[in-house]
């Protein structure tokens, strides 16, 4: 089988990254954390934070990892990352999300959940007010 490195496609950053460092950024784009990126690449965390300050000169931006995955598409596949990007697909995001719960059955959990509140408190009450001496609405 071909290591990943041999099969991918090369990218415009290559010339400024190691292949080390583009690993490093790789993961980022897929969303992992620094420690999951040093985890999946059999690395220390430290050697991540070092890689990424490096990345960070080398493409001359701000110490921020939303910064440096728009740096990184927009270099290598062109995408324009800019507010009004993030924006739209925020709000896309977001319809997903409000379509998901309408379609699902998620009402029902939090009326499950009241009722057995309710039902709980309602005993409670009956308990606490009353002595055993008292006479209780039937006795009356």
């Amino acid at each position: 089988m071909k290591d990943m490195e041999e099969t991918r496609q090369p990218l415009a950053t290559d010339s400024i990254l190691t292949p080390a460092e583009t690993r490093i950024v790789i993961g980022y784009v897929e969303g992992l954390s620094g420690k999951e990126i040093a985890a999946k690449n059999h690395i220390a965390y430290s050697t991540v934070v070092t890689h990424t300050q490096n990345i960070y000169e080398k493409a001359g931006i701000q110490r921020c990892t939303n910064a440096l995955v728009a740096w990184f598409l927009k270099t290598n596949y062109r995408l324009d990352l800019s507010e009004l990007g993030r924006r739209i697909g925020a709000f896309l995001l977001l319809c997903l999300v409000c379509f998901q719960m309408a379609v699902t059955n998620f009402d029902n959990s939090f009326v499950r959940a009241r009722t057995a509140r309710a039902t709980r408190t309602c005993r409670k009450a009956g308990r606490r007010g009353r002595r055993d001496d008292e006479p209780t609405i039937d006795e009356i």
